[in-house]
């Protein structure tokens, strides 16, 4: 096993935006670090990829002013952005008792009211959102998920199956399984708004793609030697400091870690000693996102649309991206792959025939996207916990154990699942880890 020449201050496992924003933090703080990546890009479960002339973002897509980390960034880099979808001649429709009912604005105006009551729990359970504080919780709501709050809405079918549909969507998993308060969260973070929640969560994007953002952290990350294809096989905590053993058998000593990987894929790393019971146990029962988007090409003008469905549907939610007489593309998202009548993930006759309900006749072409949740470097989609992990887990999630740092947008104290909660975790452990490397200097010298 070869050793590494120099010791860094950090090794940084993990280069997706928490770990490319925590090299560039501790960069500017003089502290040299080396992030390893076992992907042969940076972004984690963000991915922008090029087909016909789009940069389409196969994982985490959609920024806002709401979301204060990632838009600060924006402005950082002069990355340029623009509205989606396009509202312009948008036909709005939700599936309701097996059929498709277009909405008028004034039944969209309806249906956000009918998201404001499902999600005023919100109010109470995050009065700071911003903060950690939450809220007395008297109702237990901490522990419901979503499918029981959904049963405390009493509106019309048509409005009931739109905040249904939406909740397949910020949820992407059973939402029998999603936590209920996941929602009023994100509800709590737009301003106990659900327009505003819902232009937060779907209305930004970048024109370039997130990798543009990334690259530009990385490209000030000057203190960092940045390695891809290198993938992470052991952790050893010691007296003296960390050894990060890679697949390649190289070994990168430092005097701390900083392990900025997905939940749900904790496991997959050995460490030593071992990690504490609860983030084993949290990796192992991992969080309920398991969707799958994916980009639809169809034959046609299939026109501007955006049309949501219950969690009964294949389908939950499918979006125009970009249309005209020569085809279209379509963005679909299912809460619940396993609905989709697919023998695998490019199956675009079961693509089809779950699209038929929406857009009868429509012929679909081909298909792009990526199976995050197959993917073992991933496991799983955006971050939604199940009911009661919010107490649970996120605490120790981020809890630093001996000379190992944690960050990652699934334990962010605000945009959890998100671009900006990855970017404020990054942020935040290059304090800690530059605090605690002055006190053991400090300590040192004493």
């Amino acid at each position: 096993m070869s050793e590494a020449d120099s010791e860094p201050d950090v090794v940084i496992v993990g280069g997706g935006f928490a770990g490319v924003t925590a090299a560039r933090e501790l960069s500017m703080r003089g502290r040299s670090a080396v992030l390893v990546e076992a992907r042969d890009r940076l972004g984690g479960r963000t991915y922008t990829a090029d087909h016909d002339g789009h940069a389409m973002e196969l994982g985490g897509t959609w920024v806002h002013p709401l979301q204060p980390h990632v838009w600060s960034e924006v402005d950082r880099y002069g990355v340029e952005t623009e509205t989606f979808p396009v509202l312009e001649g948008l036909r709005q429709a939700v599936v309701s008792d097996g059929r498709v009912v277009d909405l008028s604005d004034d039944d969209a105006a309806k249906a956000l009211a009918a998201f404001d009551q499902f999600s005023a729990p919100g109010v109470t359970l995050f009065p700071e959102p911003f903060s950690e504080t939450l809220g007395p919780d008297p109702q237990g709501l901490g522990d419901r998920s979503l499918r029981e709050q959904l049963e405390t809405l009493h509106v019309a079918p048509e409005l009931r199956d739109w905040v249904e549909g939406m909740c397949c969507l910020i949820a992407f998993g059973p939402l029998d399984q999603s936590g209920a308060t996941e929602v009023f969260r994100c509800y709590a973070l737009a301003g106990y708004s659900a327009a505003q929640a819902m232009a937060a969560l779907s209305a930004t994007k970048l024109v370039k793609g997130t990798r543009e953002l990334i690259r530009s952290i990385a490209g000030q990350a000057t203190l960092a030697d940045i390695r891809l294809n290198s993938p992470v096989r052991r952790v050893v905590q010691t007296d003296d400091g960390v050894r990060v053993e890679l697949d390649s058998g190289e070994a990168i000593h430092a005097p701390t870690a900083l392990i900025a990987l997905p939940m749900n894929v904790l496991n997959s790393v050995e460490f030593e000693p071992r990690l504490s019971e609860i983030k084993r146990t949290a990796s192992t029962d991992r969080h309920a996102g398991a969707g799958m988007k994916c980009y639809v090409r169809v034959k046609g003008d299939v026109g501007n649309v955006s049309m949501v469905a219950p969690e009964s549907q294949a389908i939950n939610y499918l979006v125009t991206y970009d249309h005209g007489a020569d085809g279209s593309w379509l963005i679909v998202f299912s809460a619940n792959p396993k609905r989709l009548p697919m023998t695998e993930f490019d199956d675009a006759d079961g693509m089809q025939e779950a699209l038929q309900l929406f857009l009868p006749g429509v012929e679909v072409e081909r298909i792009v996207g990526w199976d995050w949740t197959n993917d073992p470097l991933a496991l799983g989609t955006w971050c939604i916990y199940r009911p009661g992990q919010l107490a649970e887990v996120l605490p120790d999630l981020r809890t630093t154990e001996g000379r190992l740092f944690f960050a990652g947008s699934d334990s962010a104290s605000t945009w959890r699942g998100f671009i900006d909660g990855a970017i404020e975790s990054g942020c935040r452990s290059a304090r800690h880890i530059d605090d605690y490397l002055t006190a053991s200097g400090a300590a040192a010298q004493s």
